[in-house]
């Protein structure tokens, strides 16, 4: 892997997980990717990462420019972003790296991941009734943070935009009837 996501506390992790030289990059807006694009023509022998710090800052256009530079960085060059939340990073963005975690509220109890499971191998109906038993803001925020977590470790981001969008709108207050119904319609309907 060539590109990682730190959400949370990143100091630490960049510290003790790579041990690479490290160059800092700050990137806002679109023209940062046209600089970093003229840093990347420079070829190294030893293996660098680019930290770019606060990704979830960074305006859609330049991360949308940003991409291609992640997909293909240049020999030897890896990418360590950093993030608050992952929910403010574009999914795109998101499905190009390895995302680790640093607070423990991303890190789902047992009780949880078996409910996420469930939820996830159920039929339409029964995926109403597991969500429907959930009535506080708090928790269903909690379930959908959840179910992000499992499946984007086991790769899955066929529905993360749906669950970020879900997750916004709840952070939003938007009505929790209408987003637990977008849940599980737009799963079984292949909407994005």
């Amino acid at each position: 892997m060539h590109a990682f996501l730190i959400i949370g506390d990143s100091e630490q992790i960049i510290t003790n997980r790579f041990s690479m030289p490290k160059i800092p990059f700050v990137l806002q807006k679109i023209d940062d990717v046209r600089e970093l694009k003229k840093i990347l023509k420079f070829k190294t022998n030893q293996k660098t990462a680019i930290v770019i710090n606060n990704i979830d800052s960074a305006t859609e256009e330049a991360l949308n420019a940003f991409l291609k530079i992640l997909e293909e960085p240049g020999e030897n060059i890896s990418f360590i972003l950093t993030a608050k939340n992952l929910e403010n990073v574009i999914p795109t963005v998101i499905s190009r790296c390895e995302v680790i975690t640093s607070h423990k509220s991303q890190v789902t109890s047992h009780k949880n991941n078996t409910q996420i499971q469930k939820f996830l191998n159920s039929k339409t109906t029964e995926r109403i009734a597991i969500v429907e038993k959930i009535k506080e803001r708090e928790e269903i925020i909690k379930f959908v943070e959840d179910l992000i977590f499992v499946e984007r470790k086991k790769g899955d981001y066929k529905y993360m935009n749906n669950y970020l969008n879900i997750l916004k709108n709840l952070k939003l207050n938007g009505n929790i009837g209408l987003q637990v119904l977008n849940l599980v319609v737009r799963m079984n309907s292949d909407v994005k």
